[in-house]
């Protein structure tokens, strides 16, 4: 399931602000001269549990579903010794997960594939390196980081960090949700979060946990002061508040596209192997078209028929633009409408034509041109060659009147560099002394048709 159908639009907007703040690239720079995944990686390694299907089965192979639905590889699995119940993910091109002992301790086993499913959202979401970044950005490793604080204001750099890594997390819930197939183990995770024990004997009421983060809602927007008092308690938080996550992620679960989305996931795994065309009614496009274009029209077509569209047909123009290779895919049309959107949706059986250039075969081109042949060379290039070796080129590609004269008076200068014993002086097809490569002319169709050459003779 592509990372497009799901990230959060608050994620989306809070991360290009962030980029956009003075000061981002000079700490970004800063970050990476000092930020190693390795080191990330031997930290963990030689600290930390590791869970694998030798190791505490159980949990580990919760994580291998997950990660086949949202198609990203499986990561490293480990458990630290933290009483504060938390999983988080590190690295980049390798990441890895941790959960702490706390989370087990809190959490209910059937809740587990939930924040797995969560934290593998972060990685499908590329959030890793910059959520990495930014808790250095907010902790006291920040001043590790050789930055000039005298010309750079970090204030602003730290407040945004905080709101786009919270919405981070909002497009981590609804990977988890999609996982899932509803929202409900997502908001029974933030409940847990929340202080819910999985010890405590008395029952949780999951509506009245929805009305308090709503009467939440309503209380700050009704108030500037309270929306101040808001933005201060949470400038420096990783981490949206638990009844507000899930109330997010509840109201995005009530929506068309989310069951789009669960129906497709689930069809796709319950007829792996299959033609799912034959079970869905819509599938989605992970990418706008503009995407496709200058690809390879296999495999376009191929990833097109893999969502489930069966009616996708190409079609070949031969028409070379600047700097097109073979193959190459030029436009995409759905039902007459060039284009779409990414994310958008379309029933299976759409009509999808994938125009993409390619040359013409040699066959193509003579049927183009019946009744006619083509001069294998230019008029300049024939100019000096032995005539004889002329004729023959021209009779093999099809000439068959051909007239030579002999040139018996010597011209001086420029040209007798080209008068040597039997070379050709000049040369015309049909009256046409200049032509070049590759163009056509007409079979014999009378004496008018007469292609002559003179040769040059000592």
């Amino acid at each position: 399931m592509n990372p497009n159908y799901y990230i959060h639009d608050s994620d989306k907007i809070a991360l290009q602000s962030l980029k956009a703040i003075p000061g981002f690239t000079q700490v970004l720079k800063a970050f990476m001269k000092i930020w190693s995944e390795k080191q990330f990686r031997i930290q963990n390694m030689s600290t930390n549990l590791r869970i694998s299907e030798k190791q505490m089965p159980k949990y580990y192979n919760m994580l291998p579903p997950v990660c086949e639905k949202l198609g990203i590889a499986v990561p490293g699995l480990f458990l630290e010794l933290d009483v504060r119940p938390n999983a988080y993910t590190a690295g980049d091109t390798n990441p890895f997960i941790v959960m702490t002992s706390g989370l087990l301790e809190t959490v209910p086993d059937e809740i587990i594939p939930t924040v797995l499913a969560h934290e593998c959202g972060h990685i499908a979401c590329r959030h890793s390196l910059y959520r990495t970044m930014g808790g250095i950005i907010l902790g006291e490793a920040i001043k590790f980081i050789p930055i000039d604080f005298v010309n750079l204001a970090i204030f602003p750099i730290q407040v945004a960090f905080s709101y786009w890594m919270r919405c981070s997390e909002l497009s981590a819930d609804r990977a988890a949700a999609l996982c899932d197939g509803t929202s409900e183990k997502v908001i029974e995770m933030c409940l847990r979060f929340a202080g819910y024990d999985k010890d405590i004997k008395e029952e949780a009421n999951i509506n009245e946990f929805m009305s308090q983060a709503l009467e939440y809602k309503e209380m700050v927007n009704d108030s500037k002061w309270d929306k101040t008092l808001e933005f201060l308690f949470l400038k420096d938080q990783s981490h949206p508040m638990n009844a507000v996550r899930a109330y997010e992620c509840s109201e995005w679960s009530k929506n068309e596209r989310f069951s789009k989305m669960v129906t497709y996931l689930n069809t796709v795994f319950e007829r792996e192997g299959i033609d799912i065309g034959l079970y869905l009614k819509e599938a989605p496009m992970p990418e706008a078209s503009k995407y496709y274009v200058g690809n390879n029209i296999t495999d376009v077509e191929s990833t097109l028929k893999e969502l489930g569209f069966t009616n996708v047909k190409t079609v070949k123009l031969t028409q070379k633009g600047l700097l097109v290779k073979d193959g190459q895919v030029l436009n995409i049309r759905v039902n007459d409408k060039d284009g779409f959107g990414m994310s958008e949706w379309y029933p299976i059986e759409s009509d999808i034509i994938i125009e993409y250039y390619e040359p013409e075969t040699e066959e193509e081109v003579l049927a183009a041109h019946p009744g006619q042949i083509r001069v294998p060379d230019t008029s300049k290039r024939y100019i000096g060659r032995l005539y004889e070796e002329v004729v023959n080129e021209l009779q093999n590609a099809g000439f068959t009147e051909i007239v030579t004269k002999e040139q018996k008076k010597e011209k001086k200068g420029l040209l007798s560099t080209l008068s040597k014993s039997g070379g050709v002086s000049i040369i015309s097809i049909s009256g046409q002394t200049q032509f070049d490569k590759g163009e056509w002319f007409a079979e014999k169709d009378g004496v008018e048709d007469i292609h002559r050459i003179h040769r040059a003779a000592l």
